[in-house]
């Protein structure tokens, strides 16, 4: 039996053929079939040619490379524990299965420089296009070769192949929810970055057609930053839209513990609809991320990319789930 290298490719008479009629080394075309970065776009050509001219085919990601295909779809995703994205990556999962493909995952851990990191790693295994949820890297992203990248939310509005969700229609349905509750001094909770910024917009401008003036507390997306936005809150603020719902949690754990009730004193709605917002006391109303549809979206782009037919990039309308903590009970009356 040929001995093998540690790369895993059989060094055998057809390595030794392809690497003679290329003109290169053993080792190079082991780079080769391995999508080493390494190797110049003409050599990698070149050894493909010639290797497709004799069949040599190493290995079954040899075999694709040879024809042009891997069969792997790259997803990034910020936070693999985070429910949101385990609804986007089965939307993800659901739409390639038909097609024979299947997922490679890395995270980024919101951080650009690790998502260049988790892209590069990709490359490496020479997946045919990539899903990069909520991108901080944006147009920074490498490639080495036709890869194309389909963002979901990215931070960077001009990155094409997009998928967004409409969040300042969402801010609109917030507003227009505790609005209906009779809000008279809302506030906002928010968090860095563009997705919350245009929750905002959506938000503070229905509320000033409607001649109320939003309170800005600052958060970062966490539990315990929605517990100080809480407490941070003006005694007067009867409404709260709060940008994400894992905050919305900390706000409505800071209110109990300061004796305001939800929602007679503070009507309050979330943003996602993830899986806590119906567990909290009151059960939070939310804007509902259709993070599942999101994912769906996204896989049928990235397989229209590899056909090569791009389609259009996607907007999805939000919905507002209505749960206790907005919907006020007018007080009775006293006799």
């Amino acid at each position: 039996m040929p001995p093998s290298s540690p790369d895993g490719l059989t060094r055998n008479a057809g390595i030794r053929e392809v690497a003679r009629r290329a003109g290169v080394s053993i080792a190079t075309v082991s780079r080769v079939f391995n999508a080493h970065s390494t190797v110049q776009q003409g050599t990698r050509e070149r050894v493909l040619e010639e290797a497709r001219a004799v069949g040599y085919s190493p290995s079954p990601l040899g075999r694709n490379l040879v024809r042009g295909r891997s069969d792997l779809l790259g997803v990034i995703l910020p936070n693999t524990g985070f429910p949101l994205y385990g609804a986007v990556l089965r939307g993800i999962e659901d739409t390639i299965q038909a097609s024979g493909m299947s997922v490679l995952l890395a995270s980024s851990r919101d951080d650009a420089q690790i998502e260049v990191q988790a892209a590069q790693h990709l490359l490496r295994h020479a997946v045919d296009a990539s899903i990069v949820v909520n991108s901080r890297a944006g147009r920074n992203l490498p490639t080495d070769r036709d890869l194309a990248y389909v963002h979901i939310a990215p931070e960077d509005p001009a990155v094409p192949h997009r998928v967004e969700l409409d969040n300042v229609r969402g801010g609109e349905l917030a507003a227009v929810e505790l609005l209906a509750g009779g809000a008279r001094c809302p506030a906002f909770v928010g968090a860095p970055g563009r997705e919350s910024a245009e929750r905002e917009r959506g938000f503070v401008t229905s509320m000033e057609e409607a001649g109320r003036r939003v309170r800005r507390v600052p958060g970062d997306y966490s539990e315990d930053s929605g517990l100080r936005a809480g407490m941070a809150l003006p005694a007067d603020v009867d409404a709260v839209f709060v940008a994400g719902d894992l905050m919305a949690a900390g706000v409505l754990r800071a209110l109990h513990q300061q004796g305001r009730r939800v929602p007679t004193d503070v009507a309050i709605v979330g943003f996602d609809d993830s899986l806590i917002a119906p567990l909290l006391y009151p059960r939070l109303s939310s804007v509902r991320q259709l993070a599942y549809d999101m994912g769906v979206a996204a896989a049928q782009l990235a397989l229209g990319l590899i056909a090569g037919e791009p389609g259009p990039d996607v907007v999805i309308t939000p919905e507002l789930v209505r749960r206790e903590s907005s919907i006020r009970v007018p007080s009775p009356r006293p006799p």
